[in-house]
């Protein structure tokens, strides 16, 4: 690993660790309308948007993980979700789309909402909760309107990390 390298994933673990630290925190995110948001999933694929295919997948099992822990259910449904979303992510900006905002803002929009809807499924509807429908609008839609707010601003911290490290 060159220099350039170590300084960017160091750049990132740190970034992931002080998100980590806000989200899982009580009182440093505001909770709006019910919802708190998954810092973790914005972080993940903005960095996955500037990496290659294995320190994408990395880094998304990492904050992956790290979400899992910060809320209830089993371990390793945000692992792995964000391994794979960070994988096509990757493969997708290398190969087929240009990198830039828009592009960031259009893959949070789709896999922000299936992501945080699948696990609602998985985790309420699919474990007979009852009234699904008021529990969802209560408090996961707000968790991804809230989630899908800090695209933007992870994916500028995440560019300019990127570009500062570039070779």
């Amino acid at each position: 690993m060159n220099r350039y390298n170590l300084v960017k994933y160091t750049a990132f673990s740190l970034e992931i660790l002080l998100c980590y630290i806000i989200q899982s925190t009580p009182g440093l995110t505001l909770e709006v309308f019910g919802g708190r948001p998954v810092l973790m999933l914005p972080v993940a694929m903005t960095i996955s948007i500037f990496e290659s295919e294995i320190p994408a997948i990395v880094f998304g099992v990492v904050c992956g993980l790290m979400a899992d822990s910060g809320y209830s259910g089993p371990m390793g449904y945000y692992a792995i979700m964000l391994a794979i979303l960070c994988y096509i992510v990757s493969i997708l900006m290398e190969n087929y789309i240009k990198t830039n905002l828009l592009t960031a803002v259009l893959i949070g929009a789709v896999s922000i909402p299936i992501i945080i809807s699948v696990q609602f499924l998985l985790f309420y509807v699919v474990m007979g909760y009852g009234y699904v429908g008021e529990y969802f609008a209560a408090h996961y839609i707000s968790r991804i309107i809230y989630t899908f707010a800090f695209v933007p601003v992870f994916y500028g911290m995440n560019r300019f990390i990127a570009a500062k490290t570039i070779t």
